[in-house]
């Protein structure tokens, strides 16, 4: 009895609730005098682990990130473009600009817009 319980209280479960378990952070890269940034580097960093995810701008300059964890603040980074430090071979990358920490809660689309703050 307590195993069919156990399946029809499963069965029960809606699919959906384990989607909004998660949440997102999406938004926006612009230049320093507002221009969207398409093909721009922006790192998500969680700001208590410092565990960090990169991604790509769109053509339209839009980002998302998804299936993140709830409960976290997350920062948004915009990074510069590869620069070889002289004497090396390794290229590195700048924090141009960044966003303020955003919280994210389960089920949730945070936003989190991102601006250069250099030319």
């Amino acid at each position: 009895m307590t195993r069919l319980s156990l399946i029809l209280i499963l069965a029960a479960f809606p699919l959906g609730a384990l989607a909004q378990s998660t949440c997102s952070v999406s938004g926006t890269a612009y230049d320093f005098q507002g221009r969207p940034l398409k093909d721009a580097v922006v790192r998500l960093t969680d700001t208590r682990t410092r565990h960090a995810a990169f991604l790509v701008t769109d053509a339209r300059a839009g980002y998302a990130f998804a299936d993140l964890a709830p409960g976290a603040h997350y920062r948004v980074d915009l990074l510069s473009a590869p620069t070889v430090v002289t004497g090396t071979h390794l290229p590195t990358r700048s924090i141009v600009g960044m966003s303020s920490a955003v919280a994210c809660s389960a089920g949730q689309l945070a936003r989190a817009d991102v601006r250069t703050q250099v030319d």
